[in-house]
């Protein structure tokens, strides 16, 4: 199964994203923001992000841009969850290189679905 990070200010969603896809089989680390996430996905490795966009210390779109830059991170793709739904944030997420943008409040079910349906695409 896959490695999963999450980085979001919300123990919420690390609370049930984490139990619903470690159920599945999926390894999962979490981050709380932005400089915190960028550390973990250096040493980690992750095979999909789970992103939020308003964080403490650094946006989304910011741990997007320097997750894209970095060599070492650069191919891992980011699934933005964030309860942003104006199509200017939306651009600006697929303009970063996300793969997905997910809006909030998120459907746990349909969520584990998309990751599967793009993990099973990528092999």
């Amino acid at each position: 199964m896959a490695k999963i990070l999450i980085i979001d200010d919300d123990e919420t969603i690390h609370l049930i994203c984490k139990a619903y896809l470690s159920k599945s089989g999926h390894t999962i680390a979490t981050a709380f923001d932005g400089p915190e996430g960028l550390a973990l996905a250096e040493s980690f490795k992750p095979d999909l992000l789970l992103l939020d966009i308003n964080m403490p210390r650094m946006s989304g779109f910011e741990v997007a841009k320097k997750m894209k830059e970095n060599p070492a991170t650069k191919e891992i793709p980011i699934f933005m969850m964030t309860s942003l739904k104006q199509e200017s944030n939306i651009q600006r997420g697929y303009d970063l290189g996300i793969a997905e943008y997910i809006t909030k409040p998120t459907n746990i079910a349909h969520l584990k679905l998309r990751i599967e349906k793009f993990l099973e695409n990528k092999k």
